[in-house]
Protein backbone atom coordinates (compact mmCIF):
# COMPACT_ATOMS: atom_id res chain seq x y z
CA UNK A 1 0.00 0.00 0.00
CA UNK A 2 1.30 3.48 -0.81
CA UNK A 3 1.27 6.15 1.87
CA UNK A 4 2.07 9.85 1.66
CA UNK A 5 4.66 11.01 4.18
CA UNK A 6 5.52 14.57 5.20
CA UNK A 7 8.40 15.09 7.63
CA UNK A 8 9.32 18.49 9.04
CA UNK A 9 12.62 19.11 10.82
CA UNK A 10 13.48 22.65 11.92
CA UNK A 11 11.22 24.19 9.25
CA UNK A 12 12.63 21.95 6.47
CA UNK A 13 9.92 19.81 4.89
CA UNK A 14 10.32 16.50 3.05
CA UNK A 15 7.36 14.93 1.26
CA UNK A 16 7.38 11.52 -0.35
CA UNK A 17 5.09 8.71 -1.47
CA UNK A 18 6.40 5.40 -0.10
CA UNK A 19 5.39 1.76 -0.23
CA UNK A 20 4.18 0.60 3.18
CA UNK A 21 4.37 -3.16 3.79
CA UNK A 22 0.78 -4.30 4.33
CA UNK A 23 -2.03 -2.21 5.79
CA UNK A 24 -1.33 -0.13 8.91
CA UNK A 25 -3.51 -0.78 11.93
CA UNK A 26 -2.80 2.56 13.59
CA UNK A 27 -0.88 5.80 13.24
CA UNK A 28 1.49 4.54 15.96
CA UNK A 29 2.33 1.51 13.81
CA UNK A 30 3.16 3.78 10.88
CA UNK A 31 5.33 6.04 13.06
CA UNK A 32 7.20 3.01 14.42
CA UNK A 33 7.79 1.77 10.86
CA UNK A 34 8.95 5.23 9.71
CA UNK A 35 11.43 5.41 12.59
CA UNK A 36 12.85 2.02 11.60
CA UNK A 37 13.40 3.41 8.06
CA UNK A 38 15.08 6.61 9.28
CA UNK A 39 18.76 7.13 10.04
CA UNK A 40 19.16 10.10 12.37
CA UNK A 41 22.66 11.26 13.25
CA UNK A 42 23.89 14.14 15.34
CA UNK A 43 27.17 15.51 16.64
CA UNK A 44 28.37 18.21 19.02
CA UNK A 45 28.80 20.77 16.24
CA UNK A 46 30.79 23.23 18.38
CA UNK A 47 33.41 20.56 19.08
CA UNK A 48 33.33 18.74 15.73
CA UNK A 49 36.36 18.65 13.46
CA UNK A 50 36.32 20.80 10.33
CA UNK A 51 35.92 17.61 8.28
CA UNK A 52 32.81 16.58 10.22
CA UNK A 53 31.35 20.09 9.97
CA UNK A 54 31.68 19.95 6.18
CA UNK A 55 29.30 16.97 6.14
CA UNK A 56 26.59 19.11 7.72
CA UNK A 57 27.07 21.84 5.10
CA UNK A 58 27.40 19.56 2.07
CA UNK A 59 24.85 21.51 0.02
CA UNK A 60 26.14 24.93 1.14
CA UNK A 61 29.84 24.49 0.36
CA UNK A 62 32.81 24.61 2.70
CA UNK A 63 32.40 26.19 6.12
CA UNK A 64 35.24 28.42 7.33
Amino acid sequence: MKIAVRLTFFDEEITKIVEYPGRPGSQGEVIQWLMSQTDLQWTDYDRASQEDKMLYHYDEGTVQ
